[in-house]
């Protein structure tokens, strides 16, 4: 079934862009992308085949033209005509099903033949090649078949073979294999160009073929311009007025090749600063034992406190104590003292046996010290296992009495993510104000936040 069938089998389809639908992909220099945009009536254009899926499917596009910096091309030129310029492409689709091309080593001669051609390729080959000395080092096209999901038989082969040789542009004198090739395959009538050696005139070509190919796929390209709309032909009017808009449009495109540069090392930027953040700050949302120690230690340090790991001054020998202690020394010079216990919990939000625990390393703590710490401070960080943190639940949400004995008892209960936000919406100026609201608050910590300003 043939597209236009197709598409009158579909029904009325909105959405369509005019045709035909052209997709640039590798590095095309301001001109060519300047002509293209004159040329056709809807163009994308993506440094590969990725950025083009992001854009694009290939179903709506009618002809692909691949330039150099495209190195791969899936199978999109399977689906739509395709004009090659890279010599980086593994493949393209032969003249029928189960059959490609491909580049087969390098020209060893000086010597070329240009093949009897239709006078339209013939004069556009001999503008770009009428000065050829040499194709020594060329890349050769060769045509091969593949066995799955069956081998073409000898006569379709030979049909191949012929179709293939008969669109050769040039040749290499002594292999007969072509240096340049432009075929319409026989099961689709799509075309295939391939032009893998020296820059030529690629708009001048493009518009040729799409010229050629238009004759026998009206349905993709029904909105060719036609002569008249060519520079050349133009009165004196028009022309002026033409350059004004190729004026403007290479402006534009400098401009977007700008902002695209400027979005290219932004993002650059933007990978760089995400994996600090992610060995850094965003811990309070995702680590759990010593990461996550070791991020809340370095946030209350940056916070104001004075901070020690309590697992460095101990022995192997003596028993577990707190992770943190913290102290302050206030305007006046009095010093407050605190010990934080720091949870991670895959599961759950938060365990009232840590509370407990705190209860215990206060006893220790007035033991080896002469007096009770001001503060006990629970900071957890749970339910990990919910990847999204809108997700997670407040800890200890359920044990609200058992929240209220703790808070009695000079305790505080710090959500590893609030403290992600309150770092993440004050302004250091006010690091003060966090850490004195951490100092006096008892039950569970709600900072009240100083929005940084922009």
């Amino acid at each position: 079934m043939n597209r236009k069938a197709l598409s009158k089998k579909s029904g009325r389809i909105g959405g369509q862009r005019p045709r035909p639908r052209v997709a640039l992909v590798g590095n095309f220099g301001a001109d060519d992308v300047m002509h293209f945009l004159h040329m056709f009536p809807t163009v994308w254009r993506a440094d590969d085949q990725w950025r083009l899926r992001e854009l694009v499917d290939v179903r709506e596009i009618d002809l692909i033209v691949l330039a150099s910096g495209a190195d791969e091309a899936g199978d999109w030129p399977s689906k739509a005509h395709v004009i090659c310029f890279s010599k980086d492409i593994s493949s393209l689709p032969g003249p029928i099903s189960n059959s490609y091309i491909e580049i087969s080593g390098f020209a060893e001669t000086e010597e070329f033949l240009f093949p009897d051609i239709p006078l339209p390729l013939s004069r556009r080959r001999e503008a770009d090649y009428s000065n050829l000395t040499s194709i020594r080092g060329w890349k050769r096209l060769r045509l091969g078949f593949r066995h799955r999901p069956s081998t073409p038989t000898q006569a379709e082969q030979k049909a191949a073979t012929i179709i293939f040789n008969d669109g050769a542009i040039i040749c290499e004198h002594h292999t007969k294999l072509p240096l340049a090739v432009a075929f319409l395959r026989k099961n689709n009538n799509l075309g295939v160009g391939w032009f893998p050696n020296v820059a030529a005139n690629r708009a001048a070509w493009v518009e040729l073929l799409v010229t050629q190919w238009a004759q026998s796929d009206k349905d993709a390209f029904s909105d060719s311009r036609d002569w008249t709309e060519s520079p050349e032909w133009m009165v004196v009017e028009e022309e002026k007025i033409w350059s004004q808009i190729l004026a403007l449009e290479r402006k534009k495109q400098q401009s977007m090749d700008k902002i695209e540069q400027q979005i290219g090392e932004l993002s650059t930027k933007l990978a760089l600063a995400k994996a600090d953040a992610n060995k850094g700050q965003r811990r309070l949302i995702t680590a759990q034992d010593e990461e996550l120690v070791d991020e809340v230690a370095k946030t209350l340090e940056n916070i104001g406190f004075d901070v020690t790991r309590v697992d460095k001054l101990l022995n192997e020998k003596e028993p577990k104590r707190e992770d943190l202690r913290l102290k302050h020394l206030d305007k006046r010079g009095e010093e407050w003292n605190a010990i934080v216990e720091v949870r991670g919990y895959e599961r759950s939000g938060g365990k009232t046996a840590d509370l407990q625990r705190l209860h215990r390393f206060a006893g220790l703590y007035q033991k080896e010290t002469g007096h009770n710490p001001d503060k006990r401070i629970y900071i957890v960080n749970g339910e990990l296992e919910l990847l999204l943190p809108p997700q997670r639940q407040q800890p200890l949400a359920s044990a609200i009495e058992d929240l209220q004995i703790f808070s009695e008892s000079d305790g505080i209960l710090i959500w590893s993510i609030d403290l992600f936000r309150a770092l993440k919406t004050t302004d250091p100026t006010s690091y003060p104000a966090l850490l004195d609201s951490i100092k006096h608050t008892q039950g569970r910590w709600v900072p009240v936040l100083s929005t940084k300003e922009n």
